[in-house]
């Protein structure tokens, strides 16, 4: 593995794979990760060989098959992949030198970057295997801002889409009830709360909130004890707070 193509394969391999996996996760967008392998073999290969007048042509045409086959209803995540892959390939030149041809980076030919490699095979592991699920959880994660009698509370809520617990037109929010002592206990509306054991009646404040910087909608709040939820959230958005206009 002391071939100056085959090193640089290697590399860019994995830089191409990990920038590309990290995207959908990011997304939470579902991959197919044949096409994923495909994109991360044929374009590092095919730079390392492509020397002619048209070479950038064939590239961007090669890049452009690829957008359309994995990208074309996620392109934000391909910003998201070309972004990660030029932060990773620079951070190498600046490590080992090299230089760039047809925007892949190519090591110098007395260098193997062992460690770079371990790295970057290390961290697609995780991914795949251990942390694709609390990367994914990121989307579903918002800021909120709750106006409670004695302070606006800013803290992060939680998006459940199988939340969708309303009454009288007012979605219904599950908050920590460490929260509570902010509340004045008056004004107690009751609701039907449906659970694996059966129906219960909760009982709800109504306040004002929003998500992220949207505006202001009544919601009623249901303090539960001890709430456990993904990312330290604090709050569980009812599906029906991001549909309102």
């Amino acid at each position: 593995m002391e071939s100056y193509l085959e090193v640089s394969w290697l590399s860019n391999f994995l830089i191409l794979l990990n920038a590309s996996t990290l995207a959908f996760y990011l997304g939470a967008k579902p991959c197919s990760f044949r096409y994923l392998m495909l994109y991360s073999t044929l374009i590092p290969l095919i730079a390392g060989f492509l020397f002619s007048s048209y070479e950038w042509f064939w590239m961007l045409m090669l890049e452009g098959g690829f957008f359309y086959l994995i990208y074309r209803y996620a392109w934000k995540n391909w910003l998201c992949m070309i972004a990660h892959r030029i932060l990773c390939s620079i951070s190498a030149y600046l490590w080992y030198g090299g230089s760039f041809h047809l925007g892949i980076y190519f090591v110098p030919s007395d260098r193997i970057p062992v460690l770079l490699w371990v790295i970057l095979a290390f961290t697609w592991l995780g991914m795949f295997w251990h942390w694709k699920y609390e990367l994914t959880q990121q989307s579903f994660l918002y800021p909120l801002e709750i106006q409670a009698s004695k302070k606006v509370l800013h803290i992060k809520g939680y998006l459940d889409s199988a939340n969708f617990m309303m009454q009288e037109g007012l979605p219904v929010l599950l908050l920590d009830d460490r929260y509570e002592t902010y509340f004045d206990h008056i004004g107690i509306k009751w609701v039907m709360m449906n659970t694996t054991q059966g129906d219960s009646r909760i009982a709800c404040y109504e306040a004002s909130a929003r998500v992220g910087k949207g505006s202001y909608h009544r919601v009623l709040i249901h303090f539960q004890p001890h709430m456990k939820l993904p990312l330290k959230a604090n709050a569980l958005l009812s599906i029906h707070m991001m549909t309102q206009e």
